[in-house]
């Protein structure tokens, strides 16, 4: 893609930002696993085709991670895209690459869902990731994410430890006009590994020297993040606000043209480690601080430390004092709201909060193999001593939606792949009920696959029903494994679902498209009165994201 002109004011979001960030960077290996907001950075690197580059998505967060540390080692600046929930499933991986990170740039972008928008939780990854001890970067503004991600692989090559960009999808939709084109490198390098005995062999007998060595480089990026460009204080006033990443810029439009606030106001952009003497510099004069930040009291929390070092006595509000609502995303009115409890005789007027809807409030889409799919299950079971005798078990995915419907069919649901686990772990205990796990088949691949090969060793009864649509369809139709062709369309061989699950142990497996809803229904009353553990695919494309998907039977 040939460069844009330099008199051309583009209008970009935040999604697009980090990537053109990571382009510019010399990134040369993306990959993550599909997720809000991750997906809108590699959805831009896919739309700008840079042969430079390449792109996958992992089968799951840990195996995307390790891919691209793996590329950073061999020279390559490398990128990994996911969400809070992926960063837990990436955790084990995360906790030691800290301890002997490479010479050249790895940085891991990971977003946040304040108000569990279309996650399982409303999880706050910035303790998660100061617990790793690994530095933390958020940008404040859209067009911010695009020089953040140059400073985060710039610090990573710095420190040789990975280094973690810290999102929330808001910032990911907004936009902003940017004045300077793309620039895309035009110099790229080579992989080369290096051969170096024990540098990246961390085993016990180095880990604490290794660990110390960590400490010390934390102390030198905290000294660096004193005065960093991302922190920046403005106003006068009594008051004080402190405003981390993307919160920044929700306050700011609240505020609008107020020009007469009696406030002073800290943008933070650097979270780990925080910059103490910065905030300490802050906090000096002020009567009282509110922290305005998603989602946990993160920095709320530490700010009376921090204070308390410093010799200073001031009250400190947010979150925990319910000056900004405990949960939930922070929406204009709650800034308010926020602003006028804290500011004696200021009133602040409120936007109105933007159109959003839940991804598990709206139905299965019209055509969705689904519904047949699910209906003919429900049919069955009404068929075989109704609804309660049996007990069904859900994950994240499209079947979410089914339960937007009068059946709810769903009895759990909880994270991704953990359908069959929970299925299996019910199945034990021996209860009276048919134990049947519905699984997708991206989070079958994730980790459900995993699970099945537990629960065949535990030599349970259970029914697993594998809904395979040829796509992650909920995150926005990308690929997996299971079909033939990569995210840029490119044929591969794919994944043979059924003799994995065979290989798993299995031996009962059976395929049928729930357009066909006699061999649908004969397939489920067959795996209903299958003792120990039997599989049914029930096999139709997304009309939706996969329209050109031919499915084979795999049998």
């Amino acid at each position: 893609m040939a460069d844009h002109p330099h008199n051309t004011v583009l209008e970009i979001n935040g999604g697009e930002a980090l990537a053109w960030g990571a382009v510019e960077a010399g990134v040369q290996f993306v990959t993550g696993h599909p997720g809000s907001p991750g997906t809108a950075v590699m959805d831009e690197l896919l739309r700008l085709d840079l042969a430079h580059i390449r792109l996958e998505w992992g089968i799951n967060e840990r195996s995307a991670f390790d891919a691209a540390f793996g590329a950073s080692l061999a020279g390559i600046r490398s990128l990994v895209c996911f969400k809070s929930v992926g960063l837990n499933v990436a955790l084990d991986s995360l906790m030691v690459s800290n301890l002997a990170g490479g010479d050249t740039g790895f940085v891991i972008l990971t977003g946040d869902d304040p108000g569990g928008w279309g996650s399982q939780n409303e999880e706050d990854s910035r303790p998660l990731i100061a617990a790793a001890e690994i530095p933390m970067l958020e940008p404040s503004t859209p067009a911010d994410g695009r020089r953040v991600m140059h400073l985060a692989f710039q610090l990573s090559e710095r420190i040789k430890t990975p280094v973690v960009v810290r999102v929330t999808y808001a910032i990911s939709k907004d936009q902003e006009s940017v004045h300077t084109p793309l620039v895309i490198p035009t110099d790229v390098p080579s992989a080369k590994f290096i051969r170096q005995e024990d540098r990246w062999t961390v085993t016990p007998n180095l880990v604490v020297s290794y660990h110390q060595r960590l400490i010390n480089t934390i102390k030198s990026v905290q000294s660096d993040f004193e005065s960093s460009e991302l922190n920046q204080a403005e106003g006068n006033g009594r008051l004080g606000i402190i405003a981390p990443g993307y919160a920044y810029q929700k306050l700011k439009d609240v505020l609008g043209e107020a020009t007469e606030q009696p406030l002073r106001i800290l943008r933070l952009g650097t979270l780990y480690p925080l910059p103490e003497k910065t905030i300490t510099s802050f906090l000096q004069g002020l009567d009282a601080v509110l922290v305005i930040e998603e989602i946990a009291p993160y920095i709320e929390n530490q700010l009376p430390a921090i204070a308390q070092r410093a010799g200073l006595l001031l009250p400190v509000y947010g979150r925990r004092t319910q000056h900004v609502p405990a949960a939930g995303e922070l929406f204009p009115e709650h800034i308010a709201q926020a602003l006028n409890k804290f500011i004696p005789g200021w009133t602040v007027s409120s936007l109105p909060a933007p159109t959003r809807s839940m991804i598990s409030q709206d139905p299965l889409c019209e055509g969705c193999p689904y519904i047949p799919g699910l209906s003919a299950l429900l049919e069955t079971m009404q068929t075989h001593g109704g609804r309660d005798a049996f007990i069904v078990t859900g994950e994240s995915g499209c079947m979410i939606r089914a339960q937007v419907t009068a059946q709810r069919i769903l009895d759990t649901k909880f994270a991704m792949g953990s359908s069959i686990g929970l299925a299996a772990g019910i199945a034990r205990t021996g209860v009276l009920q048919k134990v049947i796990a519905l699984t997708g088949d991206t989070a079958f691949l994730h980790t459900g696959v995993n699970e099945l090969i537990d629960a065949v060793q535990a030599g349970v009864d259970l029914l697993i029903v594998l809904l395979d649509n040829a796509t992650a369809a909920i995150s926005g139709g990308q690929p997996h494994a299971g079909i033939a062709r990569d995210l840029r369309g490119k044929p591969r061989k794919p994944v043979n679902l059924v003799a994995l699950i065979q290989a798993a142990g299995v031996e009962d497996v059976c395929v049928v498209d729930p357009v066909d809803l006699a061999a649908t229904r004969q397939a489920y009353t067959a795996g209903l009165a299958s003792p120990g553990i039997s599989a049914i695919i029930i096999r139709r494309a997304c009309p939706y994201f996969t329209s050109d998907v031919v499915l084979e039977s795999n049998l």
